[in-house]
């Protein structure tokens, strides 16, 4: 990584505030985690970001929620979150976006960026960080399973119905 950069955890307010919306509204990542008032879609958003002379060049947006177990017809009216021996309810960060800007690509932006939110995802209480990508995105599945992701292939739907082939990355922390 090139000097002058910071790593920031950054919430609505801040100074870098407007420089990552802007870089969200720009990368077309915006829908996933902003409302139409430019706030964030839940108080259980955690956004981070790599700010190069006050300009984000990279992010990363984490949600909080709790583990749940698809519903089935099989598992009629059950509670579907998993809870631990005690019967607490398990939670997980999930990666909401993860970009990375091309020109700053391979300079270890993106690693730092997956090292912090691994940090976070501890510091929230999760047991587990997860994301999903699509097959298209080499770099950031060799990033992933360098870090000790485990992966698990899953076809996505989009709303036209188009079927994406990827998987869901996910590590223990």
């Amino acid at each position: 990584m090139t000097s002058g950069y910071r790593l920031s955890r950054i919430s609505p307010g801040e100074d870098d505030w407007p420089a990552l919306v802007a870089y969200l509204k720009n990368c077309g990542q915006a829908r996933w985690v902003l409302d139409e008032h430019d706030r964030p879609l839940s108080e259980q958003l955690t956004f981070l970001a790599v700010v190069m002379d006050s300009r984000v060049i990279a992010d990363l947006t984490l949600i909080k929620r709790p583990i749940e177990v698809p519903p089935s017809e099989w598992a009629g009216d059950r509670d579907l979150i998993l809870r631990d021996a005690a019967g607490q309810p398990l939670a997980e960060a999930f990666v909401q976006t993860f970009r990375v800007e091309a020109d700053h690509r391979r300079k270890g932006y993106g690693r730092a960026l997956q090292l912090e939110a691994l940090r976070v995802t501890k510091e929230l209480g999760c047991i587990q960080m997860r994301s999903w990508s699509s097959l298209d995105k080499p770099a950031n599945y060799q990033l992933k399973l360098s870090l000790g992701f485990g992966f698990h292939p899953e076809i996505q739907k989009t709303a036209s119905g188009l079927e994406v082939s990827g998987g869901y990355f996910v590590k223990r922390v």
